[in-house]
């Protein structure tokens, strides 16, 4: 590749990133996208850990759900997270462990392979998938892994699964068969490049938009689709008074034929909430339509936003509840 179109490429990169030059550039491959897509089993396992990141997330943070940035690679992805306690919800969130005549919690497989000074690699046993977590000190991160192997132990009396074996355990198989072998998961995997895609472009809540604050969560069905519904994604985000939405940026950033993934503006979906209340709301969604991304653009003034930040955990908790609630209602018409 020419100089000039190198330097174009990697600082492009970043806004989706949030990488340094240097790290942007050092990712480029000839006859390779900018920015690679996972496949095969590192596609949905990109796919649940997106989820898990989005539903970890229990307070404020300074980057969207507390990654500072990312750095996607043809067969693995790296998450810098900003804090230990976004190490803590997150590490607590994805390691499986076996509720004695319950079920599995966390992303069954999952083993940390391996830790270095700069952070540790995560994948799911028997399976070609990859992920680092860093960006804190190695004593962080076997600091919080303990922390959780503790409260398993003392307070739960759940098995901790991702201590070994190193293959499958028997729980794990047997809930994999339960649960990701039907029709909803079918849907899930159709639908992983977005969710994927979406990680590997994290940094664009951040670098695009001035907004105060992210959210999210996997929404339920909605009007619009025929069976089976795509998997669907609702992103907040929250600003202050004054502050601009730059939503037309944002679209152009997730739409761009270059960096951007395959989607387009869904115009053709019907309202589940009062129109007024949609006014700045986009949906994108893909051709085939197994994947919708719904950008909601919200305004606070700073002392509803101060007053959030205090009780962001129990705010959220009540927001999703009534938003999923309303979700569940609506799809049924």
């Amino acid at each position: 590749m020419r100089r000039d179109r190198i330097s174009r490429l990697a600082s492009q990169r970043r806004l989706y990133t949030n990488e340094t030059y240097d790290q942007a550039r050092s990712q480029l491959r000839p006859a390779q996208p900018p920015i690679p897509a996972a496949t095969g089993e590192q596609l949905r396992f990109e796919a649940d850990l997106f989820y898990q990141v989005l539903d970890s997330r229990s307070d404020f943070t300074a980057y969207p759900f507390g990654i500072r940035r990312v750095r996607p690679s043809s067969d693995s992805i790296e998450l810098e997270v900003e804090s230990e306690q976004r190490a803590r919800e997150i590490l607590h969130t994805i390691l499986p462990s076996y509720e004695p005549g319950g079920e599995v919690h966390g992303m069954p497989g999952l083993r940390i392979w391996q830790r270095t000074r700069d952070g540790i690699q995560i994948h799911q046993s028997c399976r070609a998938t990859s992920a680092w977590l860093t960006g804190l000190p190695a004593s962080v991160w076997k600091r919080v892994e303990t922390e959780a192997l503790d409260i398993l132990l003392e307070e739960a009396a759940w098995r901790p699964l991702w201590k070994g074996p190193d293959h499958w355990s028997d729980e794990e198989l047997a809930f994999e068969q339960r649960w990701n072998t039907g029709e909803w998961s079918h849907n899930f995997q159709a639908g992983a490049w977005c969710s994927s895609g979406l990680l590997r472009r994290l940094a664009l809540f951040h670098t695009i938009t001035p907004a105060d604050h992210v959210s999210g969560y996997r929404g339920l069905g909605i009007r619009g689709y025929d069976s089976p519904d795509p998997v669907r994604w609702c992103l907040d985000l929250d600003h202050r008074t004054g502050i601009p939405y730059r939503k037309q940026e944002l679209v152009d950033a997730l739409t761009d034929p270059e960096f951007g993934l395959p989607v387009s503006r869904a115009d053709h979906l019907d309202a589940i909430y009062p129109p007024h209340e949609m006014k700045n709301w986009i949906r994108l969604d893909d051709e085939a339509r197994t994947g919708l991304i719904e950008l909601r653009f919200t305004t606070f003034d700073y002392p509803t936003l101060h007053h959030r930040k205090k009780d962001a955990p129990k705010y959220q908790t009540i927001v999703e509840t009534i938003r999923a609630r309303v979700d569940a209602v609506l799809a049924t018409y």
